[in-house]
């Protein structure tokens, strides 16, 4: 083989590790959002060749995809049984709720420090605004994203954009029970109050209200875990 045959079998070889890759990352954001919206429900099979054929592809990517979301907790993969969605862990919510609870309450004094600090208060509301505005309209997945939106505005508006992969990673655990909780337990109503308190309590520059608020909060995803678990037993370990 020439040099410039080895050459273009190399950048063929690269041509297709990458598209492969794509397909992979591709596979692997459709099943993230699936299991984290429920619309794969804990504890349900999953077939690689049943995805494989649904995204036409052949099954190393499908492989690929699995074992990152295996990585991220959200799937086991158990030899010789099959692959799993992975079952919530109040033990693991609980856990999760603790970083959250220590990241953002930091966060929030932070903020009470800060010179725009009622200008943060003031986006955080029409956020709140637009998490109603979703419910009003009974769409829940905006709802959702609304709830994502008022937690990250907070941590960039401290200028910590990076500490929000250690906040996104916890809210991950709890956002499948708000997927649940929200269309089924009508908990979309008390977050919102949630999220207006808090950016009341920053509004009036009120450190320790902001972050009573804050725990409060948090601590409602216990009780909506604790509610699901007795709806949904087999949705847990």
């Amino acid at each position: 083989m020439s040099r410039t045959a080895r050459s273009l079998a190399k950048v063929e070889l690269v041509t297709a590790g990458a598209a492969r890759t794509s397909e992979s990352a591709r596979i692997h954001a459709a099943l993230r959002r699936a299991i984290v919206d429920v619309a794969l429900a804990p504890g349900a099979a999953i077939a690689e060749q049943d995805i494989a054929e649904r995204f036409g592809t052949s099954r190393t990517p499908v492989r690929e995809a699995l074992l990152r979301l295996a990585d991220e907790g959200l799937v086991d993969i158990r030899p010789q049984r099959g692959t799993f969605v992975a079952r919530m862990s109040l033990e693991r919510i609980e856990e999760a709720l603790f970083v959250r609870q220590a990241v953002e309450s930091a966060i929030l004094l932070r903020l009470v420090a800060r010179d725009d600090c009622r200008a943060i208060a003031s986006s955080l509301t029409a956020i709140a605004g637009a998490q109603a505005a979703a419910i009003a309209r009974g769409d829940v997945a905006g709802a959702l994203d609304a709830d994502t939106r008022f937690h990250h505005a907070l941590v960039a508006a401290s200028g910590l954009e990076g500490v929000w992969r250690v906040v996104a990673e916890a809210r991950d655990l709890h956002h499948r029970l708000r997927a649940i909780a929200v269309p089924e337990l009508g908990s979309a109503a008390q977050a919102i109050r949630d999220h207006r308190a808090i950016a009341r309590a920053l509004a009036e520059r009120n450190a320790d209200k902001a972050v009573k608020a804050m725990s409060a909060h948090l601590a409602r995803n216990v009780a909506l875990a604790k509610a699901i678990a007795r709806k949904h037993p087999t949705y847990f370990d």
